[in-house]
């Protein structure tokens, strides 16, 4: 071959590297080739094979990278041959980072051994440090975190040996990436600012933009939101000069967590799409799936589940063929809970699940706290109580040692919630006014505001204290709306209409159960939506509108139904024993009552019993079986005592006990017609000591007065039991 085959193939790798400049990728890839063939044959097996590294180069770029690793293999041969093996490791390492794009982890690992092994015999510390980092990536792919963390550190201390302060700075920030992970933020916020100081120092701008996004994403992680704010604003701004789409992708999508932690859904909205439009602009599916996830979480908060249903999904798929553990584990958590929302609760529990076992393997104990709330919330629905309390506490311990007020506030929630629920209503009391203090000295904590307003109005409509109750309601439902929580905003709304139910305000009642159905329906709330028709249907009960009252009911059934929610069912199956019974349905008000007796049983519900107890007393007195009436008036007076006596105010026995005056005055009437009329009389004194009264006493004159007394359709005799027994409850109810 002479000099002028040699100008010519010089001529070609130059004219390739022009137009790879100028981004022409064809031309580039066309003449590459040409120029690696000319020093083949030249027997230049160097050239040949910078020829060949530059055609795989071009080839990545224009997103073919299967044709990319055929190329770097060849490349690394035609090194080999020219007895380089330097430059055949760099070879080596390229074709795992392509492999390592196209998820094909082993295939990179194994690529990279053979870098490092061929760095190794040329003692080569730069080398070998590229090596380690890449090593880094890969196993932070895969969720082992302790694994990356020591590739890092070692690539830190080979790029020292060899005196690269650029490519250390690159290794302190993914090392920086783990210990966020860890959520050791000191260390974390140190490495990232000595990787940031290099960068400065060798006015690597892009550098200084990786950086500074990941200052902003341990500020966003340790909640210290203006200064997160500010870094990936700064990002931001640094990337536009420099037309740097992903920097401005990054630093968008973190301005779009930075809303949701404040509350501002819609400006969230707008930032998550803005990066998932400068993602897709360059193509970058790592980032696209990051940003469908959090689209998805914003969609799910707006209500709108089936378009975050997909959203995730998509985000989900896309994680997992990439490999990347830690997008799969922050996905299927968003997932867990738009299907908890949906009443699809055994793939809820799946997904849960999977995110608890995935966040242990990348010991991530805020995410495994979530995934356990998450749980206890799908226990609960399923009306398996104990379960859903034991999640509660397991995510309430856990959360203490990573110092999160949000969570703890999430977690403390639940537990009270489920208190209430039990009962327990001291308890309630105690925990609420402890996580009063904790939202009024942490403004992170300030965020759990509504639910903590929604729950001081269950307690208070529990205790009886219904006025009392609207006004925590309507603050919780100003607090959600301005907050942008529709969810919260729907469960204010229902429990304003309980109350104004309890008031027998029945129109205004079943004004607002309409207002907080369509709330329900818009966010796409199967369980939500059967909660107002229930209410609705009580309304139509306490109309005595028995036929639209059985209609509405069952829709209800409908709904919690197909949300698998077993805690509205019991409260369904039991206003629909009361409307069948207003009927004149006995036989199948009995079986709906004893259905609903069976589920708040298991549930442990106390109130519920007993108010099933009562109802089930009730159809026993319309049957004239008074024993059987008193043994399910007795279970029901002590299920109620016993939640009483959880209250420590005298003041709140009295409003509590004074819901249940009816209970209590046909225990006595029960006892009286069983002329048991000392019991009788002291029933009346217990409850009147408490409760006063005024009322109860009432309820006797009231029923004195159904009692007939004469006229043909009785007999002579049953008019004298009928005047005896007006005797003698005038003589129980005399003196109190």
């Amino acid at each position: 071959m002479t000099t002028q085959d040699k100008t010519a193939a010089e001529k070609r790798l130059q004219a390739g590297i022009e137009a790879f400049g100028e981004g022409k990728s064809d031309v580039a890839i066309e003449a590459f080739g040409d120029a690696e063939i000319r020093f083949r044959l030249l027997g230049d097996f160097k050239r040949a094979g910078d020829s060949r590294s530059m055609l795989a180069e071009a080839q990545r770029q224009d997103g073919k990278l299967n044709e990319a690793a055929s190329s770097y293999f060849r490349a690394m041969d035609l090194y080999e041959q020219a007895k380089l093996p330097i430059y055949q490791a760099g070879m080596s390492l390229s074709l795992g980072h392509i492999e390592r794009q196209l998820a094909h982890l082993d295939r990179a690992q194994e690529a990279y051994e053979k870098a490092l092994e061929l760095y190794r015999g040329e003692s080569y510390p730069l080398g070998q440090g590229n090596v380690m980092l890449a090593f880094g990536h890969i196993e932070l792919q895969r969720g082992l975190i302790d694994k990356a963390a020591e590739r890092y550190q070692a690539a830190v201390q080979y790029y020292r040996q060899a005196q690269d302060t650029t490519n250390e700075a690159d290794a302190l920030r993914s090392l920086a990436d783990i210990q966020r992970l860890e959520r050791n933020f000191t260390e974390a916020k140190a490495a990232y600012e000595r990787a940031l100081e290099v960068y400065h120092e060798t006015r690597d701008r892009f550098g200084v933009i990786d950086a500074t996004l990941g200052l902003g994403r341990i500020y966003l992680d340790s909640r210290q939101i203006d200064e997160a704010a500010n870094n990936f604003s700064e990002v931001i701004s640094l990337s536009k000069p420099l037309e740097y789409e992903l920097g401005e992708a990054d630093g968008n999508l973190g301005i779009a967590e930075v809303e949701i932690l404040r509350g501002r859904i819609d400006q969230a909205l707008t930032s998550a799409q803005m990066a998932n439009q400068r993602y897709t602009d360059v193509s970058n599916s790592l980032g696209i799936a990051n940003a469908n996830r959090l689209l998805g979480e914003i969609n799910l908060r707006r209500g709108q589940l089936n378009y975050a249903s997909s959203l995730t999904e998509r985000a989900l798929r896309a994680f997992q063929s990439i490999t990347d553990r830690i997008g799969q584990v922050l996905t299927s958590l968003t997932l867990g809970e738009i299907q908890r929302q949906r009443g699809d609760l055994e793939q809820a529990l799946k997904s849960f699940g999977d995110t608890r076992r995935y966040a242990r393997q990348i010991q991530n104990d805020w995410i495994e706290t979530k995934a356990l709330l998450g749980t206890g919330d799908v226990y609960f629905q399923q009306g398996r109580i104990i379960q859903a309390e034991v999640a509660y506490q397991d995510a309430f311990t856990k959360v203490q040692k990573i110092d999160d007020s949000e969570v703890t506030g999430q977690a403390h929630i639940r537990l009270i919630r489920t208190a209430l629920f039990s009962g327990r209503l001291r308890d309630v009391q105690t925990q609420l006014d402890a996580l009063s203090s904790l939202v009024a000295n942490n403004s992170l904590a300030q965020q759990i505001t509504p639910s903590l307003s929604l729950l001081q109005g269950q307690l208070l409509l529990t205790r009886g204290e219904f006025s009392q109750a609207e006004t925590r309601f309507n603050a919780a439902l100003n607090q959600a709306e301005g907050r942008q929580e529709p969810l919260v905003a729907a469960e204010a709304l229902l429990g304003l209409a309980q109350a104004r139910l309890s008031r027998e305000d029945l129109e205004a009642a079943a004004a607002t159960f309409n207002e907080a159905g369509r709330q329900y329906q818009l966010i796409e709330n199967p369980s939500g939506d059967g909660a107002t028709l229930l209410g609705l249907g009580q309304v139509f009960i306490g109309g005595e509108q028995w036929d639209e009252a059985v209609e509405h009911i069952q829709e209800a059934l409908t709904n919690f139904s197909r949300s698998g929610d077993k805690v509205g069912e019991a409260d369904a199956r039991l206003a629909l024993g009361m409307a069948h019974r207003g009927g004149g349905d006995l036989a199948t008000a009995s079986d709906s009552i004893d259905q609903a007796l069976k589920l708040y049983e298991q549930q442990q519900q106390p109130l519920g019993e007993a108010d099933a107890r009562a109802e089930r007393a009730g159809i026993y007195l319309e049957q004239n079986n008074l024993e059987s009436a008193m043994l399910e008036q007795n279970k029901a007076i002590a299920l109620i005592e016993r939640v009483m006596q959880t209250l420590s105010e005298p003041r709140q026995w009295s409003t509590f006990l004074s819901q249940f005056n009816e209970l209590y005055a046909q225990t006595a009437i029960t006892l009286t017609r069983q002329r048991r009329d000392e019991e009788a009389r002291t029933v009346l004194t217990n409850f009147s000591k408490i409760a006063g009264s005024q009322d109860i006493l009432q309820q006797i004159k009231t029923f004195e007065e159904t009692i007939p007394t004469s006229g043909e359709e009785l007999s002579d005799e049953e008019l004298r039991q009928n005047q005896d027994l007006i005797k003698r409850l005038k003589q129980v109810r005399k003196g109190l």
